[in-house]
């Protein structure tokens, strides 16, 4: 850059460099050799005067602490440069004292004309700086600064990077004999193990049995171009050891001599365990195929046997006389236990289907019914897990064919079963389809989708071959011989069908079936009568997307309006809307098992609820009846059917619930006592302050402490809540808190309360906060705004119970202590 050049400064021009520098350079020095000496560092140079008065002052001092060079000059004391940079933000008192940067601090220092110790300071523009200053013999001070912002984040990245990765390094200096340790691998180590390390050795933390390795590998590295690399197990802080693999080489100067030694380590623990599994699960593989034979050969006699006291016992018990429900569990156990029945038989026959002697037995069928009997048999199972078995059945598609009803029976039982065995958590949806016939025969596709543990894409190709599985591991966890979809395959295939699968590892699978089927063209087609249905309004509550699709569709075709919403609020909303409007529903049909309020809270509101108390409710679940056939007549369940509902059941329900004339007995009034036994004296509750400004909210509260010791009163603002507090504040023992309230939120009402107290010598009282807003930061608002414990919406009965069972034992100290 030549003299002529211009600096821009804001509005402000500088002359040329060299005019620049004797403009900042006290006059009588070499203007002409600073200007090219600082031209030539990048870092920012001052020199300061006895009395700590600038000098010089280089034109990367300027750029580097955003001063404009109008604003400081040579003759300005360093107070003044400190002054603007803290104007600028770059700079506060703390980190002056902090640092040793101050004026006053470095006159203390320029007696003793030493250099200070170099600080490393993080700016308030985020840059990092690294600073020194050195006092010469004549009193000046030397000043230096330099940007190491990029070093520093490089360093950040590096050490993130080996925390991520499981890994570490280390380096010898052999002149000074020292170690240089990463922070990842020093984390690892005791001091006693790094003093250790610096006196003996980096060996020393490594297992007396690998420590000819070790040194071997190091010992020959000058065979290897000065590489060398092990794997031994290294002492760490626990005590334990660890699998390390170690890699590194040593540098050496022009003469050849050695100078440091370097080495990456990296953490191959799991790696050493996981191969040793995968040799195990090979041996276990090896040992399964030598006892296949056995395997096969004995199974007949062993499962037969019981068996037929199974089938023997249900048939007798089918004639007996049960009702219709214990009828359904006796036809389960049969369906299950001769499901059981063809599998073994398929197995055994497996060995025919090998040689091309299997036979199929077509007979005339009902497809859908099929299809919901093998769900129905397999419910338990899924329940079991949590699971939802979804049936995916169009109502318009044909349903009558001719074909092995049995096969096929067993082609979706290993489906839906490997589904519900490989997922933990979600649903599991059985959908079918039905092309139109052309010369009598129709493409059958079954599909069945999990949400499950998914198949990794390497492995897809592989699942349908014998006695196999994902992989070994899987064998272990789950079970199972492997033969369940190799029998499948063959079964598809020799009805002229096709099976596929698709999925994502750790999203579940897509197994696809499918077969041509003839069509039943003989078969009578069972018709409903919908005339008592025409016109009827219906809401359904299901979590499940699907779900509600398949039940609005199946009401659609009985001339049944039905609406479909997610959630147990949502159903309350609607509900009190529609009876606001005058368009009140004949039919509320709810699942079970949802999240946030169950089906059965949402009756028991429903039931406690004048305007709505007149609807009847049938609920549905995946799960055996969870309460008492009472009690759901208590809070207005009048029928209550097993997913996935078959056809038939779910119409008669409908019909019968609609039709049938209820009698609805009014609901007391609430008091504050627990019912009193024959004999003892009322139970009286304790009264708990509860502030929820959402009507639906206090409802939740209300059911899920209803047969609790506990009785709520509600404020619907942190200001009626202060108030009601202020009026008796010993008549709640505990507070529960909703935050995001009307007039005044929970936090203010909070602060207020326990200013009420301290100002009154009162006891403090618990405050636990129930919100909706479930962020780490919130959990940490609420406890700083001075309550005592944290619940989240959409909160579970039992946790609200623990929470208030919690601060109010009697081993507690009635002061709200933050959790």
């Amino acid at each position: 850059m030549g003299d002529k050049t211009k600096i821009q400064w804001d509005d402000k021009t500088v002359p040329s460099k060299a005019d620049y520098y004797r403009h900042h350079i006290q006059s009588g020095q070499d203007s002409e050799f600073l200007c090219s000496l600082c031209d030539a560092l990048d870092v920012a140079v001052s020199i300061l005067d006895e009395d700590l008065n600038y000098k010089f002052i280089s034109h990367a001092t300027f750029t580097n602490l955003r001063i404009k060079p109008g604003d400081l000059s040579v003759g300005d004391s360093l107070s003044k440069c400190h002054d603007l940079m803290m104007e600028s933000g770059l700079l506060t008192p703390q980190l002056l004292t902090e640092n040793k940067l101050s004026a006053e601090r470095q006159l203390a220092l320029s007696k003793s004309a030493g250099e200070t110790e170099p600080s490393i300071v993080k700016l308030g523009d985020g840059t990092t700086y690294k600073f020194i200053r050195k006092t010469l013999p004549n009193g000046h001070t030397v000043s230096m600064s330099t940007d190491i912002s990029e070093l520093v984040e490089k360093d950040h990245l590096l050490n993130e990077a080996l925390a991520l990765g499981d890994a570490g390094y280390w380096m010898y200096d052999i002149a000074s004999k020292t170690y240089e340790l990463s922070p990842t691998l020093e984390s690892t180590l005791t001091a006693e193990d790094k003093d250790r390390i610096n006196k003996e050795g980096i060996f020393t933390v490594v297992h007396p049995e690998d420590l000819p390795v070790a040194e071997a590998a190091l010992k020959n590295a000058k065979h290897n171009d000065d590489r060398f690399e092990y794997t031994v197990r290294i002492l760490i802080r626990s005590g334990d050891y660890l699998w390390g693999s170690t890699r590194g080489d040593i540098l050496r100067d022009k003469e050849g001599n050695p100078t440091k030694i370097r080495a990456f380590v990296k953490n191959v623990t799991r790696e050493r365990y996981q191969a040793k599994e995968l040799e195990r699960a090979k041996d276990e593989a090896i040992a399964a195929s030598h006892a296949k034979s056995q395997f096969l050969a004995n199974m007949s006699h062993e499962i037969r046997t019981p068996m037929n006291g199974i089938l023997g016992m249900a048939e007798l018990l089918a004639n007996s006389d049960i009702n219709e429900r214990q009828r359904d569990f006796v036809n389960v156990i049969n369906n299950s236990a001769s499901a059981l029945l063809t599998i073994i038989n398929d197995i055994l026959d497996f060995s025919k289907i090998e040689a091309g002697a299997f036979e199929l037995d077509p007979m005339p069928f009902d497809l859908k019914s099929t299809v919901i009997d093998v769900a129905s048999m397999l419910t338990s199972n899924a329940s079991e897990k949590n699971l939802e078995l979804i049936i995916n059945y169009p109502a318009d598609f044909e349903r009558n064919f001719i074909g092995d009803a049995g096969r096929l029976r067993q082609v979706m039982t290993n489906l839906i079963g490997n589904a519900i065995k490989f997922t933990e958590i979600g649903h599991i949806i059985t959908d079918v389809g039905v092309s139109p016939a052309r010369n009598g025969v129709s493409f059958v596709t079954i599909s069945v989708t999990d949400t499950g543990i998914g198949i990794d894409p390497e492995k897809l190709d592989h699942v349908f071959n014998k006695f196999t599985q994902g992989d070994g591991s899987t064998t272990r966890l789950y079970g199972g011989t492997g033969l369940g979809l190799s029998i499948t395959k063959a079964i598809v295939e020799m009805m002229d069908g096709r099976i596929s699968v698709r999925s994502e590892l750790g999203k579940g699978s897509t197994f696809t079936a499918q077969i041509p089927m003839k069509v039943d063209v003989n078969a009578v087609e069972k018709t409903f009568d919908t005339t008592t249905l025409a016109g009827k309004r219906a809401l359904i509550v299901d979590d499940i997307n699907v779900n509600r699709q398949l039940l609005q569709e199946q009401l659609a075709s009985w001339d049944i309006e039905a609406e479909a919403v997610e959630d147990g609020l949502k159903a309350l909303s609607q509900l009190k809307t529609s009876a606001t409007n005058g368009e009140d529903y004949d039919l509320i049909i709810t699942d079970y098992l949802m999240p946030g309020m169950n089906g059965k809270e949402l009756a028991t509101i429903i039931s406690e609820t004048d305007e709505l108390a007149h609807i009847p409710i049938i609920m549905l679940s995946s799960c055996d009846q969870p309460i008492s056939s009472k009690k759901m007549k208590d809070i207005g369940i009048e029928n209550y059917l097993i997913k996935p509902a078959r056809e038939a059941r779910l119409y008669d329900a409908i019909i019968k619930t609609i039709n049938e004339p209820r009698k609805t007995t009014p609901k007391p009034k609430e008091v504050s006592q627990a019912a009193p036994v024959a004999g003892q004296a009322p139970i009286v509750k304790t009264e708990i302050l509860v502030a929820e400004d959402f009507p639906l909210n206090r409802d939740v509260v209300k059911l899920m402490l209803s047969d609790s010791p506990y009785k709520p009163v509600f404020a619907v603002n942190g200001e009626e809540a202060v108030n009601l507090y202020k009026k008796a504040p010993d008549r709640f023992p505990i507070i529960v808190m909703d935050i995001s309230m009307p007039v005044m939120d929970g936090h203010e009402a909070t602060r207020l309360i326990q200013a009420f107290e301290q100002e009154n010598g009162i006891t403090p009282k618990p405050i636990i906060a129930l919100t909706g807003h479930a962020l780490k930061n919130d959990r940490e608002e609420c406890l700083k705004a001075g309550m005592c414990d944290y619940l989240s919406k959409p909160v579970k009965q039992l946790d609200l119970l623990d929470k208030l069972n919690h601060w109010l034992s009697e081993d507690k100290n009635s002061s709200a202590a933050v959790a």
